[in-house]
């Protein structure tokens, strides 16, 4: 038995404990707590769609910019200086909306994944 304890991997031991918590899962565990108001749900589910649409909307919009202040080397400050230079609304916005998509999709895939259990986020 002692040989076990050596040859085991940490990693594999982490994430089979991850897999069985997520196939234990039971929605139905929280059954004695009343749940929220209609109304409050679906501004929760609005608010967890809509903030990291906007957050990496923005973060996405001034990817550049952040870049340029951030840079460890002097070629990487000059190449996000100079896409900054040429930088134009319409590159701006297409980033923004970018942003928001993918933010936006997230939340949505966790709200589809809460909708579909019947929990509360």
């Amino acid at each position: 038995m002692e040989g076990d304890d050596q040859n085991s991997d940490p990693v594999s031991e982490i994430l089979s404990s991850i897999e069985e918590a997520a196939l234990d899962s039971d929605p139905s565990s929280d059954s004695d707590s009343p749940r929220d108001v209609w109304w409050l749900r679906w501004l929760k589910y609005v608010s967890i769609i809509a903030m990291p649409a906007i957050i990496l909307g923005l973060g996405f919009l001034f990817e550049d910019y952040i870049g340029q202040y951030h840079a460890d080397t002097h070629y990487q400050r000059d190449m996000a200086q100079r896409h900054v230079e040429h930088d134009t609304i319409g590159s701006m916005k297409f980033r923004f909306w970018m942003g928001v998509g993918v933010g936006g999709s997230l939340g949505m895939i966790y709200v589809v994944r809460c909708i579909v259990r019947r929990v509360d986020p």
